[in-house]
Protein backbone atom coordinates (compact mmCIF):
# COMPACT_ATOMS: atom_id res chain seq x y z
CA UNK A 1 0.00 0.00 0.00
CA UNK A 2 1.67 3.47 -1.22
CA UNK A 3 1.19 6.44 1.38
CA UNK A 4 2.09 9.56 0.63
CA UNK A 5 3.97 11.31 3.25
CA UNK A 6 2.75 14.42 5.16
CA UNK A 7 -0.65 13.84 4.46
CA UNK A 8 -4.21 13.62 6.15
CA UNK A 9 -6.79 12.25 4.50
CA UNK A 10 -11.05 11.31 5.06
CA UNK A 11 -11.56 8.19 3.16
CA UNK A 12 -14.01 5.34 2.62
CA UNK A 13 -13.14 1.75 3.00
CA UNK A 14 -16.20 -0.64 0.67
CA UNK A 15 -16.08 -3.87 1.23
CA UNK A 16 -16.91 -5.64 -2.50
CA UNK A 17 -20.18 -7.30 -3.33
CA UNK A 18 -21.83 -5.52 -0.18
CA UNK A 19 -23.34 -2.21 0.90
CA UNK A 20 -20.49 -2.05 4.06
CA UNK A 21 -18.50 1.01 4.43
CA UNK A 22 -15.96 2.01 7.14
CA UNK A 23 -15.31 5.88 7.67
CA UNK A 24 -11.13 6.48 8.22
CA UNK A 25 -8.84 8.93 8.81
CA UNK A 26 -5.46 8.48 7.41
CA UNK A 27 -2.26 10.36 8.71
CA UNK A 28 0.89 9.89 6.93
CA UNK A 29 4.25 11.63 8.91
CA UNK A 30 6.36 13.46 7.28
CA UNK A 31 9.06 10.71 7.66
CA UNK A 32 8.41 6.79 7.19
CA UNK A 33 8.12 4.58 9.79
CA UNK A 34 5.71 1.76 11.08
CA UNK A 35 1.87 1.94 10.84
CA UNK A 36 -0.45 1.10 13.56
CA UNK A 37 -4.28 0.60 13.12
CA UNK A 38 -6.67 1.47 15.37
CA UNK A 39 -10.20 0.44 15.38
CA UNK A 40 -13.58 1.12 16.63
CA UNK A 41 -17.60 -0.07 16.58
CA UNK A 42 -16.96 -3.25 15.31
CA UNK A 43 -19.89 -3.69 18.26
CA UNK A 44 -21.91 -0.73 16.90
CA UNK A 45 -23.04 0.79 20.17
CA UNK A 46 -20.22 0.41 21.78
CA UNK A 47 -19.52 4.15 21.74
CA UNK A 48 -16.55 4.57 23.58
CA UNK A 49 -14.24 4.07 21.06
CA UNK A 50 -16.08 5.60 18.32
CA UNK A 51 -16.32 9.06 20.38
CA UNK A 52 -11.95 8.65 20.90
CA UNK A 53 -11.16 8.04 17.41
CA UNK A 54 -13.30 10.94 16.42
CA UNK A 55 -11.24 13.39 18.75
CA UNK A 56 -8.39 11.80 17.86
CA UNK A 57 -8.33 12.39 14.16
CA UNK A 58 -9.39 16.46 14.68
CA UNK A 59 -6.11 16.68 17.00
CA UNK A 60 -3.63 14.97 15.02
CA UNK A 61 -1.64 16.41 11.99
CA UNK A 62 0.88 15.16 10.00
CA UNK A 63 3.80 17.24 11.27
CA UNK A 64 2.83 15.42 14.96
CA UNK A 65 3.34 12.14 13.38
CA UNK A 66 6.46 9.55 12.80
CA UNK A 67 4.94 6.46 10.56
CA UNK A 68 1.28 5.98 9.62
CA UNK A 69 -1.83 5.89 11.91
CA UNK A 70 -4.75 4.67 10.69
CA UNK A 71 -8.16 5.48 12.26
CA UNK A 72 -11.22 2.84 11.53
CA UNK A 73 -14.00 5.04 12.83
CA UNK A 74 -16.80 2.47 12.67
CA UNK A 75 -16.02 -0.96 11.69
CA UNK A 76 -20.15 -1.51 11.53
CA UNK A 77 -21.30 1.69 10.28
CA UNK A 78 -24.32 0.51 8.82
CA UNK A 79 -25.32 -0.94 12.27
CA UNK A 80 -24.61 2.31 14.76
CA UNK A 81 -26.29 4.28 12.54
CA UNK A 82 -29.12 1.91 13.02
CA UNK A 83 -28.32 1.47 16.63
CA UNK A 84 -28.31 -1.98 16.15
CA UNK A 85 -27.23 -4.77 18.25
CA UNK A 86 -23.60 -6.53 18.60
CA UNK A 87 -24.46 -8.16 14.73
CA UNK A 88 -24.38 -6.64 11.43
CA UNK A 89 -27.66 -6.36 10.23
CA UNK A 90 -26.83 -7.10 6.86
CA UNK A 91 -27.23 -11.01 7.89
CA UNK A 92 -27.45 -10.63 12.03
CA UNK A 93 -23.84 -11.63 12.28
CA UNK A 94 -21.10 -10.87 15.39
CA UNK A 95 -17.72 -9.30 13.17
CA UNK A 96 -15.70 -10.30 16.20
CA UNK A 97 -16.52 -13.66 15.89
CA UNK A 98 -15.86 -15.01 11.76
CA UNK A 99 -12.72 -14.28 11.37
CA UNK A 100 -10.65 -15.10 8.74
CA UNK A 101 -13.96 -15.19 7.05
CA UNK A 102 -15.01 -15.59 3.26
CA UNK A 103 -14.59 -13.38 0.43
CA UNK A 104 -17.58 -15.42 -1.03
CA UNK A 105 -19.64 -16.21 2.38
CA UNK A 106 -22.31 -13.97 3.97
CA UNK A 107 -21.79 -9.99 4.59
CA UNK A 108 -20.57 -10.28 8.02
CA UNK A 109 -17.58 -12.69 6.30
CA UNK A 110 -17.01 -11.00 3.28
CA UNK A 111 -15.89 -7.95 5.90
CA UNK A 112 -13.85 -10.24 8.15
CA UNK A 113 -11.96 -11.33 4.91
CA UNK A 114 -11.71 -7.85 3.87
CA UNK A 115 -10.07 -6.41 7.25
CA UNK A 116 -7.94 -9.55 6.83
CA UNK A 117 -6.35 -8.57 3.19
CA UNK A 118 -6.57 -5.12 3.20
CA UNK A 119 -6.12 -4.16 7.02
CA UNK A 120 -4.19 -6.58 8.73
CA UNK A 121 -1.96 -7.46 5.61
CA UNK A 122 -0.14 -3.99 5.82
CA UNK A 123 -0.34 -2.84 9.59
CA UNK A 124 2.36 -3.27 12.29
CA UNK A 125 -0.03 -2.80 14.79
CA UNK A 126 -3.88 -2.69 15.78
CA UNK A 127 -5.28 -1.52 18.74
CA UNK A 128 -9.25 -2.12 18.77
CA UNK A 129 -11.44 -0.28 21.31
CA UNK A 130 -14.55 -1.45 22.91
CA UNK A 131 -16.70 -0.78 25.37
CA UNK A 132 -19.86 -2.80 27.59
CA UNK A 133 -22.67 -3.52 24.65
CA UNK A 134 -25.95 -2.16 25.08
CA UNK A 135 -26.96 -4.01 28.37
CA UNK A 136 -23.66 -5.09 29.70
CA UNK A 137 -21.45 -3.14 32.14
CA UNK A 138 -17.27 -3.51 32.99
CA UNK A 139 -14.37 -2.61 34.58
CA UNK A 140 -11.50 -1.29 32.23
CA UNK A 141 -9.41 -4.24 31.00
CA UNK A 142 -6.99 -5.08 28.30
CA UNK A 143 -6.58 -8.74 26.06
CA UNK A 144 -3.65 -9.15 25.08
CA UNK A 145 -2.47 -12.32 22.97
CA UNK A 146 -2.31 -15.72 24.34
CA UNK A 147 -2.19 -17.72 21.15
CA UNK A 148 -0.39 -16.28 18.75
CA UNK A 149 3.49 -16.62 17.64
CA UNK A 150 5.71 -15.96 21.44
CA UNK A 151 7.31 -12.65 20.59
CA UNK A 152 3.90 -11.69 18.91
CA UNK A 153 2.29 -12.20 22.73
CA UNK A 154 5.48 -10.20 23.76
CA UNK A 155 4.68 -7.54 21.83
CA UNK A 156 0.90 -7.29 22.84
CA UNK A 157 1.55 -7.62 26.68
CA UNK A 158 4.19 -4.87 26.08
CA UNK A 159 1.10 -2.78 24.21
CA UNK A 160 -1.26 -3.94 26.68
CA UNK A 161 1.25 -2.35 29.27
CA UNK A 162 0.96 1.22 27.58
CA UNK A 163 -2.44 1.64 28.68
CA UNK A 164 -3.98 2.48 32.26
CA UNK A 165 -6.42 -0.07 32.71
CA UNK A 166 -5.89 -2.00 35.82
CA UNK A 167 -6.39 -5.48 34.65
CA UNK A 168 -4.22 -6.98 31.64
CA UNK A 169 -5.96 -10.22 30.92
CA UNK A 170 -4.18 -13.15 28.49
CA UNK A 171 -6.61 -14.45 25.92
CA UNK A 172 -6.10 -17.59 23.80
CA UNK A 173 -9.25 -16.87 21.52
CA UNK A 174 -8.49 -16.85 17.40
CA UNK A 175 -11.83 -15.66 15.93
CA UNK A 176 -11.55 -11.87 16.21
CA UNK A 177 -10.28 -8.65 14.25
CA UNK A 178 -7.38 -8.50 17.01
CA UNK A 179 -6.87 -12.30 18.11
CA UNK A 180 -6.52 -13.32 14.36
CA UNK A 181 -4.27 -10.04 13.48
CA UNK A 182 -2.04 -12.08 16.10
CA UNK A 183 -2.91 -14.82 14.27
CA UNK A 184 -0.90 -13.13 11.22
CA UNK A 185 1.74 -11.86 13.64
CA UNK A 186 0.12 -8.46 13.87
CA UNK A 187 0.45 -7.50 17.85
CA UNK A 188 -2.62 -6.27 19.12
CA UNK A 189 -4.94 -5.61 21.57
CA UNK A 190 -8.83 -4.93 22.63
CA UNK A 191 -9.03 -2.14 25.34
CA UNK A 192 -12.52 -2.19 27.21
CA UNK A 193 -14.35 0.79 28.75
CA UNK A 194 -17.44 1.94 29.41
CA UNK A 195 -20.66 0.17 28.92
CA UNK A 196 -24.84 0.13 28.53
CA UNK A 197 -24.13 1.90 25.52
CA UNK A 198 -23.81 5.34 27.05
CA UNK A 199 -21.12 8.22 26.31
CA UNK A 200 -19.21 9.35 29.21
CA UNK A 201 -16.84 12.37 29.02
CA UNK A 202 -14.60 10.82 31.46
CA UNK A 203 -14.07 7.42 29.50
CA UNK A 204 -13.60 9.25 26.66
CA UNK A 205 -10.67 11.17 27.86
CA UNK A 206 -9.20 8.05 29.85
CA UNK A 207 -9.35 6.34 26.13
CA UNK A 208 -8.15 9.33 24.43
CA UNK A 209 -4.97 9.26 26.87
CA UNK A 210 -4.40 5.56 26.50
CA UNK A 211 -4.39 5.52 22.85
CA UNK A 212 -1.96 8.64 22.98
CA UNK A 213 0.54 6.83 25.48
CA UNK A 214 0.72 3.84 23.12
CA UNK A 215 1.29 6.10 20.34
CA UNK A 216 3.89 7.40 22.68
CA UNK A 217 5.34 3.96 23.64
CA UNK A 218 5.64 3.02 19.91
CA UNK A 219 7.12 5.98 18.11
CA UNK A 220 4.44 7.29 16.36
CA UNK A 221 4.30 10.60 18.68
CA UNK A 222 7.22 11.89 20.25
CA UNK A 223 5.77 14.92 21.61
CA UNK A 224 6.14 13.05 25.19
CA UNK A 225 7.45 10.36 26.39
CA UNK A 226 5.59 7.25 27.07
CA UNK A 227 3.70 6.71 31.09
CA UNK A 228 4.16 3.89 33.11
CA UNK A 229 1.10 2.72 34.74
CA UNK A 230 0.83 -0.60 37.42
CA UNK A 231 -1.42 -3.45 36.08
CA UNK A 232 -2.69 -6.52 37.96
CA UNK A 233 -2.45 -9.78 35.35
CA UNK A 234 -5.48 -11.84 34.91
CA UNK A 235 -5.96 -15.38 33.28
CA UNK A 236 -8.08 -18.14 32.63
CA UNK A 237 -10.69 -16.37 31.61
CA UNK A 238 -14.48 -17.79 32.41
CA UNK A 239 -17.15 -16.05 29.96
CA UNK A 240 -20.49 -17.53 31.00
CA UNK A 241 -23.98 -17.50 28.03
CA UNK A 242 -27.35 -17.49 30.52
CA UNK A 243 -28.10 -21.34 30.48
CA UNK A 244 -32.04 -20.55 30.95
CA UNK A 245 -34.01 -16.91 30.61
CA UNK A 246 -35.50 -14.82 32.60
CA UNK A 247 -34.57 -12.32 34.73
CA UNK A 248 -30.86 -11.26 35.87
CA UNK A 249 -30.08 -10.38 39.56
CA UNK A 250 -25.88 -9.73 40.04
CA UNK A 251 -24.87 -10.15 43.09
CA UNK A 252 -21.40 -8.42 42.39
CA UNK A 253 -19.98 -5.34 40.32
CA UNK A 254 -17.49 -4.99 38.10
CA UNK A 255 -14.08 -4.65 39.47
CA UNK A 256 -15.34 -6.64 42.68
CA UNK A 257 -12.66 -9.20 43.56
CA UNK A 258 -14.73 -12.87 43.80
CA UNK A 259 -14.08 -15.28 46.31
CA UNK A 260 -14.19 -19.32 45.25
CA UNK A 261 -17.94 -20.58 46.25
CA UNK A 262 -19.50 -16.83 46.48
CA UNK A 263 -22.79 -16.40 44.60
CA UNK A 264 -22.35 -14.35 41.76
CA UNK A 265 -25.85 -13.73 40.62
CA UNK A 266 -29.01 -15.62 39.87
CA UNK A 267 -31.94 -15.81 37.21
CA UNK A 268 -35.25 -15.83 38.01
CA UNK A 269 -38.52 -16.42 36.24
CA UNK A 270 -41.08 -13.43 35.81
CA UNK A 271 -42.78 -14.99 38.50
CA UNK A 272 -39.88 -14.54 40.87
CA UNK A 273 -38.98 -18.15 40.89
CA UNK A 274 -35.44 -19.06 41.08
CA UNK A 275 -34.05 -20.90 37.82
CA UNK A 276 -30.51 -20.87 37.81
CA UNK A 277 -27.59 -19.82 40.44
CA UNK A 278 -24.24 -19.55 39.66
CA UNK A 279 -21.10 -19.25 41.92
CA UNK A 280 -17.45 -18.63 41.62
CA UNK A 281 -15.55 -21.42 40.96
CA UNK A 282 -12.38 -19.91 41.54
CA UNK A 283 -10.95 -16.59 43.13
CA UNK A 284 -10.43 -13.64 40.64
CA UNK A 285 -12.50 -10.34 39.53
CA UNK A 286 -15.16 -9.56 37.93
CA UNK A 287 -14.47 -8.14 34.05
CA UNK A 288 -18.41 -7.84 32.91
CA UNK A 289 -21.88 -8.85 33.26
CA UNK A 290 -25.42 -7.86 32.07
CA UNK A 291 -26.70 -5.01 33.46
CA UNK A 292 -30.36 -5.33 32.18
CA UNK A 293 -33.04 -6.85 34.02
CA UNK A 294 -34.38 -9.44 30.56
CA UNK A 295 -31.74 -11.96 30.00
CA UNK A 296 -31.86 -14.63 27.16
CA UNK A 297 -30.63 -18.45 27.06
CA UNK A 298 -27.25 -18.31 25.17
CA UNK A 299 -26.24 -14.85 25.59
CA UNK A 300 -23.73 -13.27 28.21
CA UNK A 301 -24.08 -13.67 31.03
CA UNK A 302 -20.92 -12.94 33.29
CA UNK A 303 -17.32 -13.04 32.96
CA UNK A 304 -14.54 -13.24 35.62
CA UNK A 305 -11.01 -14.31 35.50
CA UNK A 306 -8.02 -14.98 38.13
CA UNK A 307 -5.77 -12.59 39.22
CA UNK A 308 -2.02 -13.37 39.28
CA UNK A 309 0.11 -10.69 40.76
CA UNK A 310 0.42 -6.60 40.50
CA UNK A 311 3.37 -5.72 37.74
CA UNK A 312 5.01 -2.42 37.05
CA UNK A 313 8.07 -1.23 34.79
Amino acid sequence: MHYERNTKKQITYRVPDTDITIPATLLCGRKAGKTITISAGVHSREYIGIETLIRLAQELTPEMVQGTILLLHCCNYKGFLSRSSDVMPQDGKNLNRVFPGAADGTPTQKLAAFLESEIIGHTDYLVDLHSGGFCEALVPHVYYHGAAKPSVCAESFRIAEMTSAKFLVRSETKNGFYSHAGQCGVPAIILERGGCGLLHEEEVRQDLADVKNILRGLGFLLDLPAKVYPHRLAQNGRYLDAPVSGCWYPKKQPGDRLKTGELLGEIRSIYGETLFRISAEADGVLLYQTASLGIKAGTPMIAYAEVEKEVSQ
